[in-house]
């Protein structure tokens, strides 16, 4: 078997929960060995089981815009070193950049050296954008280089069937590989005990969307639809989870509409999802995501929009119900249909589904046949 070496580069949008249960996966056995960059919250070091953490190196560094912008304008050199360092000392012969291609220069430097490297490509095209000035440029300057390392990048990874079709079509030349997409249920989230306060008094069911807010996550759909309904307004809030810039107009004002605008923890999740009534993702788009294992695994009510992915999930496992895509108003007329049916043959679908789909030890196996691929 060959070292490897996983290097995750950020836990930041999802990431985190993605990495941590990509990585609990893997033996101390196995001869993989773990590089992550922290922030503040020490989510790695925290949530990467113990038993790894021999074969771990946890660099910390602040999330902050003077990082950003160094991140974005040149090769963030401590880094790297750490990199190049962890594979002089363990002779490693494979190298994963699990949050992104590896940036073009350092793979080009790892691959003189003889080492395989390969990049797992989460969103081949980027999602719909609306933000600040400067935040778009911030966003443009990424998609380019992201765009230049997977172009360069000889062997890639996915978690989506239709990003692999397409990745082997664009690279004929290239080795493509896919692996199912991991559970974001981790064990903070399954034993969880944390209360929002923002959740402490309610007098009646919510329906919730959890994630942090993006254009492309199509939560004006979800607002518009709530809002413009009277059966929706008086028998349910509307609670709104996650950070993000909120561009909807009267969205903080609104009668039943509960706003925790704010990073929430893990320790969070489970009250939230627990006392949903049901949970609504109305994305505009989506390559690959981990958002229905959260549902699944809580046996909740889903209603989505009916894009591919989750529509080639959804359907066969009858776990939960689509809208047409961009439509406020079918989202309104499915989300009253669903909330006063009897689901729970749905629920129990639900939970089948996550069992079926998130079984963790198949990645660990399918990786390891990825890395020793001739």
């Amino acid at each position: 078997m060959k070292k490897i070496l996983i290097v995750a580069a950020t836990s930041y949008a999802g990431m985190g929960p993605y990495v941590s249960e990509i990585v609990n996966t893997f033996n101390s056995t196995d001869g993989v060995y773990f590089l992550f960059r922290d922030y503040e919250d020490d989510f790695f070091y925290k949530n990467v089981k113990k038993e790894l953490h021999p074969y771990c190196r946890f660099i910390k560094q602040a999330n902050s815009n003077w990082n950003k912008l160094k991140a974005l304008f040149g090769e963030d050199k401590q880094f790297s070193y750490e990199v190049f360092a962890l594979c002089a000392k363990n002779n490693i012969e494979v190298v994963h950049y699990i949050c992104d291609p590896a940036p073009m220069q350092i793979a080009k430097r790892l691959e003189a050296q003889g080492i395989d490297v390969y990049g797992t490509v989460h969103d081949l095209h980027p999602h719909e954008a609306k933000k600040a000035f400067h935040k778009m440029i911030r966003h443009k300057i990424s998609e380019k280089h992201r765009w230049e390392n997977t172009n360069y990048g000889r062997m890639l990874i996915t978690n989506s069937t239709s990003q692999f079709d397409e990745l082997k079509q664009l690279f004929p030349d290239k080795n493509i590989f896919f692996h199912a997409f991991p559970s974001l249920v981790t064990n903070e989230t399954k034993n969880g005990k944390d209360i929002p306060q923002e959740l402490s008094n309610l007098d009646k069911p919510y329906i919730l969307f959890f994630g942090r807010i993006e254009e492309y996550k199509g939560l004006a759909l979800l607002y518009e639809a709530f809002v413009s309904d009277s059966k929706l307004r008086d028998n349910y809030y509307l609670v709104i989870a996650g950070s993000g810039e909120i561009k909807i107009e009267g969205v903080n004002s609104q009668k039943g509409v509960i706003l925790l605008n704010r990073y929430i923890k893990d320790g969070e999740i489970r009250c939230l999802y627990e006392k949903a009534c049901c949970v609504v993702y109305p994305y505009l788009s989506a390559t690959q995501s981990g958002v229905l294992s959260l549902s699944f695994y809580f046996g909740k009510l889903t209603l989505a929009s009916d894009i591919p992915f989750f529509r080639d999930i959804i359907l066969p496992n009858k776990a939960g119900v689509l809208f047409k895509n961009g439509s406020s108003d079918d989202l309104r007329k499915k989300l009253i249909e669903m909330l006063t049916a009897d689901n729970t043959e749905m629920r129990k679908n639900a939970k089948k589904a996550y069992e079926s789909l998130y079984e963790t030890s198949s990645i660990r196996e399918k990786l390891l046949e990825i890395y020793n691929h001739k």
